[in-house]
């Protein structure tokens, strides 16, 4: 599959064009991801297909979103430049193996899991994980719009990349392509991951050179 050019624009509802990493870009993003994946559907689609992917993406359920997003690009292959980035990420946390931390934290959540409604009343349930979109293994659940990765307030308590919870928004081309050129993570890997999946016709250090 040829691959997608990205640059340092964004397109708006309208067809105009707009600036990448800017106020605009990060509060219209999840709009014009759906306006977009609006186009292919037919009827309810976007209730029955897309949403529970979404929302099982967002909550860490990995396996459940494989299910609705491949289903979804079965039906309209067009939708598949918007949903690969997630059935990727769903795949290499699928396919990672768990180590004795992940397996114990899954044991703590059983134990809590088969305990009475009347024990849970009086004690706190175990500090939510979710299985990290980059390594896999469990970490403490971080809402995606919380705190700065490159303060390392929002990381991987394992492999220390940032914003490690899953967010459906932000794991498309338009998010990538923000946290790319506003330059919000730290980590080389990022950079060298989006640069081997689009073919990015704008450098990273355009705006940096603007400066």
């Amino acid at each position: 599959m040829q691959k997608i050019r990205v640059d340092h624009q964004f397109e708006n509802d309208d067809g105009s064009r707009g600036t990448r990493s800017l106020y605009e870009d990060g509060m219209s993003l999840p709009r014009r991801i759906f306006i977009r994946m609006k186009k292919y559907l037919s009827g309810n689609e976007g209730d029955t297909i897309i949403i529970p992917g979404v929302n099982a993406y967002n909550c860490g359920a990995y396996e459940e979103v494989l299910t609705w997003f491949t289903k979804a690009v079965s039906l309209h292959p067009e939708l598949q430049p918007e949903l690969q980035p997630h059935i990727d990420a769903c795949n290499r946390v699928i396919n990672a193996p768990k180590d004795g931390k992940d397996l114990l934290y899954e044991e703590k959540m059983a134990e809590w899991q088969a305990k009475s409604a009347l024990v849970k009343k009086f004690k706190s349930p175990p500090k939510e994980h979710i299985r990290c979109k980059y390594c896999g293994h469990y970490t403490p659940y971080i809402d995606p719009l919380v705190g700065l990765a490159y303060l390392g307030t929002n990381n991987c308590s394992r492999c220390g990349r940032g914003y490690p919870t899953p967010d459906f928004a932000w794991d498309g081309l338009d998010g990538q392509a923000y946290i790319y050129y506003r330059h919000s993570v730290t980590e080389e890997e990022f950079y060298d991951e989006f640069e081997k999946r689009y073919d990015v016709l704008t450098p990273r250090d355009y705006f940096l050179k603007k400066r």
